[in-house]
Protein backbone atom coordinates (compact mmCIF):
# COMPACT_ATOMS: atom_id res chain seq x y z
CA UNK A 1 0.00 0.00 0.00
CA UNK A 2 1.33 3.56 -1.20
CA UNK A 3 2.28 5.46 2.43
CA UNK A 4 -0.74 7.10 3.82
CA UNK A 5 0.78 10.86 3.34
CA UNK A 6 1.66 10.67 -0.38
CA UNK A 7 -1.78 8.81 -0.90
CA UNK A 8 -4.00 11.88 0.55
CA UNK A 9 -4.50 14.56 -2.34
CA UNK A 10 -5.19 11.70 -4.53
CA UNK A 11 -8.31 9.80 -1.70
CA UNK A 12 -9.10 13.60 -1.04
CA UNK A 13 -10.23 13.57 -4.70
CA UNK A 14 -11.92 10.50 -5.13
CA UNK A 15 -15.68 10.54 -5.92
CA UNK A 16 -16.90 7.59 -3.66
CA UNK A 17 -20.05 6.50 -3.52
CA UNK A 18 -22.52 8.45 -1.07
CA UNK A 19 -23.49 6.47 2.22
CA UNK A 20 -26.55 8.30 4.05
CA UNK A 21 -26.15 11.60 2.23
CA UNK A 22 -22.14 11.24 3.10
CA UNK A 23 -19.53 11.16 0.74
CA UNK A 24 -16.82 8.80 2.12
CA UNK A 25 -13.29 10.49 2.30
CA UNK A 26 -11.62 7.21 0.31
CA UNK A 27 -13.21 4.38 -1.40
CA UNK A 28 -11.39 1.27 -2.62
CA UNK A 29 -12.86 -1.12 -5.36
CA UNK A 30 -11.84 -4.79 -5.87
CA UNK A 31 -13.26 -7.05 -8.70
CA UNK A 32 -14.08 -10.44 -7.15
CA UNK A 33 -15.75 -13.32 -9.50
CA UNK A 34 -15.71 -15.87 -6.76
CA UNK A 35 -17.23 -16.37 -3.09
CA UNK A 36 -14.68 -14.74 -1.47
CA UNK A 37 -13.22 -13.73 2.52
CA UNK A 38 -13.38 -10.77 4.13
CA UNK A 39 -10.92 -9.71 7.16
CA UNK A 40 -11.91 -6.53 8.27
CA UNK A 41 -10.63 -4.90 11.45
CA UNK A 42 -10.87 -1.65 12.91
CA UNK A 43 -9.84 0.28 15.62
CA UNK A 44 -11.14 3.71 14.70
CA UNK A 45 -14.34 3.40 14.62
CA UNK A 46 -17.03 0.98 13.50
CA UNK A 47 -17.92 -1.29 10.33
CA UNK A 48 -20.91 -1.86 8.55
CA UNK A 49 -20.93 -4.34 5.96
CA UNK A 50 -23.70 -5.19 3.42
CA UNK A 51 -24.31 -6.42 -0.02
CA UNK A 52 -24.96 -5.82 -3.64
CA UNK A 53 -25.59 -8.41 -6.86
CA UNK A 54 -22.27 -6.95 -8.84
CA UNK A 55 -18.64 -8.72 -8.37
CA UNK A 56 -17.21 -6.14 -6.64
CA UNK A 57 -15.94 -5.53 -3.28
CA UNK A 58 -16.41 -1.92 -2.16
CA UNK A 59 -14.43 -0.29 0.21
CA UNK A 60 -15.54 3.08 1.81
CA UNK A 61 -13.29 4.94 4.62
CA UNK A 62 -15.34 7.70 6.70
CA UNK A 63 -13.57 10.27 8.77
CA UNK A 64 -15.61 11.16 12.19
CA UNK A 65 -14.78 13.67 14.53
CA UNK A 66 -17.22 14.68 17.44
CA UNK A 67 -19.58 12.03 16.38
CA UNK A 68 -19.71 13.43 12.94
CA UNK A 69 -18.88 12.44 9.63
CA UNK A 70 -16.32 14.75 7.65
CA UNK A 71 -16.73 15.87 4.53
CA UNK A 72 -13.18 15.20 2.66
CA UNK A 73 -12.47 18.70 1.81
CA UNK A 74 -12.39 19.55 5.34
CA UNK A 75 -9.42 20.85 6.56
CA UNK A 76 -9.17 18.29 9.98
CA UNK A 77 -9.17 15.27 7.27
CA UNK A 78 -5.16 15.00 6.66
CA UNK A 79 -4.40 16.01 10.12
CA UNK A 80 -6.79 12.91 11.35
CA UNK A 81 -5.72 10.04 8.72
CA UNK A 82 -2.28 10.70 9.27
CA UNK A 83 -2.39 9.15 12.41
CA UNK A 84 -3.99 5.98 11.32
CA UNK A 85 -2.96 2.82 9.54
CA UNK A 86 -4.97 2.14 6.41
CA UNK A 87 -4.65 -1.15 4.76
CA UNK A 88 -6.98 -2.15 1.73
CA UNK A 89 -6.07 -4.68 -0.21
CA UNK A 90 -6.97 -8.14 -2.12
CA UNK A 91 -4.75 -11.47 -2.21
CA UNK A 92 -6.68 -13.90 -4.24
CA UNK A 93 -10.59 -14.41 -3.24
CA UNK A 94 -9.42 -12.48 0.26
CA UNK A 95 -10.21 -9.01 1.01
CA UNK A 96 -8.61 -6.96 3.51
CA UNK A 97 -9.54 -4.43 5.13
CA UNK A 98 -8.00 -2.33 7.95
CA UNK A 99 -7.83 0.14 10.31
CA UNK A 100 -5.55 0.90 12.95
CA UNK A 101 -5.10 3.69 15.16
CA UNK A 102 -1.32 5.05 15.13
CA UNK A 103 -1.73 6.99 18.63
CA UNK A 104 -3.75 5.23 21.60
CA UNK A 105 -4.57 7.81 24.01
CA UNK A 106 -7.80 9.64 25.19
CA UNK A 107 -7.34 12.69 23.47
CA UNK A 108 -8.04 10.99 20.23
CA UNK A 109 -11.61 9.24 21.55
CA UNK A 110 -13.60 12.13 19.76
CA UNK A 111 -11.98 11.35 16.34
CA UNK A 112 -12.14 8.00 14.31
CA UNK A 113 -12.45 6.10 10.95
CA UNK A 114 -15.60 4.02 10.07
CA UNK A 115 -15.90 1.62 7.17
CA UNK A 116 -18.44 0.90 5.43
CA UNK A 117 -17.65 -2.37 3.10
CA UNK A 118 -19.86 -3.45 -0.30
CA UNK A 119 -19.61 -6.81 -1.10
CA UNK A 120 -21.18 -9.73 -3.02
CA UNK A 121 -24.06 -12.03 -1.34
CA UNK A 122 -21.32 -14.95 -1.65
CA UNK A 123 -18.79 -13.79 1.13
CA UNK A 124 -17.88 -15.22 4.24
CA UNK A 125 -16.60 -12.65 7.20
CA UNK A 126 -14.12 -12.02 9.85
CA UNK A 127 -14.87 -8.38 11.56
CA UNK A 128 -14.14 -7.04 14.11
CA UNK A 129 -14.26 -3.43 16.02
CA UNK A 130 -12.50 -1.95 19.03
CA UNK A 131 -13.55 1.36 17.68
CA UNK A 132 -17.53 1.18 17.42
CA UNK A 133 -20.21 -1.33 16.75
CA UNK A 134 -20.40 -3.49 14.26
CA UNK A 135 -23.71 -4.11 11.22
CA UNK A 136 -23.76 -6.60 8.90
CA UNK A 137 -26.56 -7.85 6.74
CA UNK A 138 -27.51 -9.93 3.66
CA UNK A 139 -24.04 -12.30 3.31
CA UNK A 140 -23.76 -15.89 3.26
CA UNK A 141 -20.74 -17.76 4.13
CA UNK A 142 -18.88 -18.47 7.42
CA UNK A 143 -18.94 -15.65 9.91
CA UNK A 144 -17.10 -14.00 12.86
CA UNK A 145 -18.12 -11.07 14.39
CA UNK A 146 -16.46 -9.29 17.30
CA UNK A 147 -17.11 -6.00 18.66
CA UNK A 148 -15.83 -4.20 21.90
CA UNK A 149 -16.67 -0.65 21.06
CA UNK A 150 -20.02 -0.95 20.59
CA UNK A 151 -22.85 -3.54 19.88
CA UNK A 152 -23.01 -6.17 17.11
CA UNK A 153 -26.12 -6.36 14.50
CA UNK A 154 -26.66 -8.83 12.49
CA UNK A 155 -30.04 -8.72 9.43
CA UNK A 156 -30.24 -12.02 6.83
CA UNK A 157 -27.25 -13.91 7.25
CA UNK A 158 -26.57 -17.31 5.77
CA UNK A 159 -23.93 -19.80 7.09
CA UNK A 160 -22.64 -20.83 10.64
CA UNK A 161 -22.24 -17.36 12.56
CA UNK A 162 -20.57 -16.46 15.62
CA UNK A 163 -20.88 -12.82 17.12
CA UNK A 164 -19.49 -11.74 20.41
CA UNK A 165 -19.95 -7.81 21.50
CA UNK A 166 -18.20 -6.52 25.07
CA UNK A 167 -19.17 -2.88 24.03
CA UNK A 168 -22.94 -3.67 23.25
CA UNK A 169 -25.95 -5.90 22.37
CA UNK A 170 -26.60 -8.91 19.97
CA UNK A 171 -29.20 -8.72 17.85
CA UNK A 172 -30.13 -10.44 15.20
CA UNK A 173 -32.50 -11.03 12.67
CA UNK A 174 -32.93 -13.88 10.17
CA UNK A 175 -30.42 -16.30 10.65
CA UNK A 176 -30.35 -19.18 8.66
CA UNK A 177 -27.38 -21.61 9.67
CA UNK A 178 -25.94 -22.36 13.17
CA UNK A 179 -24.68 -19.78 15.40
CA UNK A 180 -23.48 -18.89 18.60
CA UNK A 181 -24.22 -15.34 20.28
CA UNK A 182 -22.32 -13.69 23.38
CA UNK A 183 -22.61 -10.29 24.96
CA UNK A 184 -21.08 -9.14 28.04
CA UNK A 185 -22.04 -5.45 27.35
CA UNK A 186 -25.96 -5.68 26.92
CA UNK A 187 -28.48 -8.10 26.26
CA UNK A 188 -28.84 -10.97 23.25
CA UNK A 189 -31.81 -10.99 20.72
CA UNK A 190 -32.32 -13.28 18.16
CA UNK A 191 -35.50 -13.25 16.12
CA UNK A 192 -36.29 -15.93 13.49
CA UNK A 193 -33.53 -18.47 13.03
CA UNK A 194 -33.14 -22.15 10.91
CA UNK A 195 -30.34 -23.52 13.11
CA UNK A 196 -29.01 -24.51 16.06
CA UNK A 197 -28.59 -21.67 18.64
CA UNK A 198 -26.27 -21.08 21.42
CA UNK A 199 -26.51 -17.70 23.63
CA UNK A 200 -25.21 -16.09 26.63
CA UNK A 201 -25.46 -12.87 28.03
CA UNK A 202 -23.85 -11.52 31.31
CA UNK A 203 -24.67 -8.21 30.55
CA UNK A 204 -28.76 -8.21 30.00
CA UNK A 205 -31.46 -10.86 29.17
CA UNK A 206 -30.97 -13.21 26.01
CA UNK A 207 -34.86 -13.15 23.73
CA UNK A 208 -34.67 -16.03 21.23
CA UNK A 209 -37.88 -15.90 19.38
CA UNK A 210 -39.01 -18.10 16.08
CA UNK A 211 -35.91 -20.80 16.45
CA UNK A 212 -36.54 -23.65 14.31
CA UNK A 213 -33.49 -25.76 15.67
CA UNK A 214 -31.94 -26.81 19.19
CA UNK A 215 -31.02 -23.73 21.91
CA UNK A 216 -28.88 -23.43 25.07
CA UNK A 217 -29.08 -20.31 26.24
CA UNK A 218 -28.15 -18.53 29.78
CA UNK A 219 -28.36 -15.35 31.10
CA UNK A 220 -26.63 -14.11 34.46
CA UNK A 221 -27.31 -10.49 34.03
CA UNK A 222 -31.43 -10.90 32.95
CA UNK A 223 -34.04 -12.79 32.04
CA UNK A 224 -33.97 -16.25 29.36
CA UNK A 225 -36.94 -16.63 26.99
CA UNK A 226 -36.98 -18.87 24.13
CA UNK A 227 -39.93 -19.94 21.64
CA UNK A 228 -40.24 -22.08 18.08
CA UNK A 229 -39.88 -25.68 17.31
CA UNK A 230 -37.10 -26.92 19.37
CA UNK A 231 -36.35 -30.37 19.86
CA UNK A 232 -34.33 -29.66 22.78
CA UNK A 233 -33.78 -26.77 24.84
CA UNK A 234 -31.41 -25.62 27.61
CA UNK A 235 -32.03 -22.46 29.40
CA UNK A 236 -30.36 -21.24 32.99
CA UNK A 237 -30.43 -17.48 34.22
CA UNK A 238 -29.34 -16.37 37.37
CA UNK A 239 -30.47 -13.01 36.86
CA UNK A 240 -34.43 -13.43 36.30
CA UNK A 241 -36.60 -15.61 35.10
CA UNK A 242 -36.88 -18.19 32.56
CA UNK A 243 -39.31 -18.63 29.58
CA UNK A 244 -40.06 -21.18 27.34
CA UNK A 245 -42.86 -21.80 24.52
CA UNK A 246 -42.29 -24.41 22.52
CA UNK A 247 -42.93 -27.46 20.18
CA UNK A 248 -41.60 -30.73 18.50
CA UNK A 249 -39.76 -31.58 21.71
CA UNK A 250 -38.11 -34.40 20.97
CA UNK A 251 -34.95 -34.74 23.04
CA UNK A 252 -34.73 -32.76 25.98
CA UNK A 253 -35.99 -29.46 28.08
CA UNK A 254 -33.69 -28.01 30.75
CA UNK A 255 -34.63 -25.15 32.33
CA UNK A 256 -33.00 -23.36 35.79
CA UNK A 257 -33.30 -20.09 37.14
CA UNK A 258 -32.14 -18.92 40.80
CA UNK A 259 -33.04 -15.64 39.88
CA UNK A 260 -36.96 -16.18 39.35
CA UNK A 261 -39.82 -18.30 38.20
CA UNK A 262 -39.52 -20.81 35.39
CA UNK A 263 -42.47 -21.00 32.73
CA UNK A 264 -42.59 -23.81 29.83
CA UNK A 265 -45.50 -23.79 27.35
CA UNK A 266 -45.16 -27.17 25.82
CA UNK A 267 -47.36 -27.84 22.21
CA UNK A 268 -48.83 -31.29 22.47
CA UNK A 269 -47.10 -32.00 26.02
CA UNK A 270 -49.62 -33.89 27.25
CA UNK A 271 -49.80 -36.27 24.48
CA UNK A 272 -45.51 -36.82 24.93
CA UNK A 273 -43.91 -39.64 26.92
CA UNK A 274 -42.24 -37.62 29.39
CA UNK A 275 -39.55 -38.18 32.47
CA UNK A 276 -40.81 -35.44 34.76
CA UNK A 277 -37.86 -34.20 37.29
CA UNK A 278 -39.44 -30.53 38.61
CA UNK A 279 -38.74 -28.62 41.72
CA UNK A 280 -39.54 -25.17 43.02
CA UNK A 281 -41.84 -23.34 45.85
CA UNK A 282 -44.62 -24.28 44.11
CA UNK A 283 -44.53 -26.91 40.93
CA UNK A 284 -47.97 -26.28 38.83
CA UNK A 285 -48.65 -28.98 36.18
CA UNK A 286 -51.93 -30.80 35.25
CA UNK A 287 -50.83 -34.58 35.33
CA UNK A 288 -52.19 -37.06 32.82
CA UNK A 289 -51.48 -40.53 32.42
CA UNK A 290 -49.03 -40.14 35.49
CA UNK A 291 -46.88 -42.48 37.65
CA UNK A 292 -44.57 -41.22 40.46
CA UNK A 293 -44.75 -38.86 43.00
CA UNK A 294 -46.28 -35.12 42.92
CA UNK A 295 -46.30 -32.80 45.68
CA UNK A 296 -45.87 -28.98 45.74
CA UNK A 297 -42.91 -28.37 45.64
CA UNK A 298 -41.82 -31.40 43.63
CA UNK A 299 -43.14 -33.30 40.48
CA UNK A 300 -40.90 -36.50 39.62
CA UNK A 301 -42.58 -39.60 37.42
CA UNK A 302 -43.60 -39.78 33.90
CA UNK A 303 -46.41 -39.23 31.34
CA UNK A 304 -47.22 -41.86 28.73
CA UNK A 305 -44.81 -44.36 29.68
CA UNK A 306 -42.08 -41.39 29.92
CA UNK A 307 -39.34 -40.89 27.63
CA UNK A 308 -37.85 -37.30 26.81
CA UNK A 309 -36.46 -35.72 30.16
CA UNK A 310 -38.19 -32.93 31.21
CA UNK A 311 -36.06 -30.95 34.12
CA UNK A 312 -37.06 -27.29 36.09
CA UNK A 313 -35.60 -25.57 38.85
CA UNK A 314 -36.47 -22.51 40.37
CA UNK A 315 -35.07 -21.31 43.61
CA UNK A 316 -36.79 -17.46 42.37
CA UNK A 317 -40.51 -18.49 41.90
CA UNK A 318 -42.52 -21.34 41.39
CA UNK A 319 -42.48 -23.88 38.05
CA UNK A 320 -45.56 -23.56 36.01
CA UNK A 321 -45.94 -25.96 32.99
CA UNK A 322 -48.58 -25.61 30.29
CA UNK A 323 -49.63 -28.40 27.74
CA UNK A 324 -51.37 -26.37 25.09
CA UNK A 325 -52.59 -27.88 21.76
Amino acid sequence: MYSLIAMLTALLSCNGIAQENKTPTMTKTFELNEPGTLNAKSSGGGVEVKTHDQHQVVIQAFVRKNGNILSPSDSSVKEILEDFDLDFEKNGSAITANVERKVKFGSWNNVGISLTIIVPREMSCDVSSSGGGVKISGVSGTHNFTSSGGGVELENITGTTKARSSGGGVHVTNQNGDIDLNSSGGGVTLNEANGNVKAHSSGGSVQLKNIHGDVEASSSGGGVSVSGECGYVKASSSGGPVHANISKLSKELNLESSGGGVDATILNGDKLGLDLDLSSSKVNIELSNFSGKAEKNRVKGTMNNGGIPVYMRASGGNVNVKFED
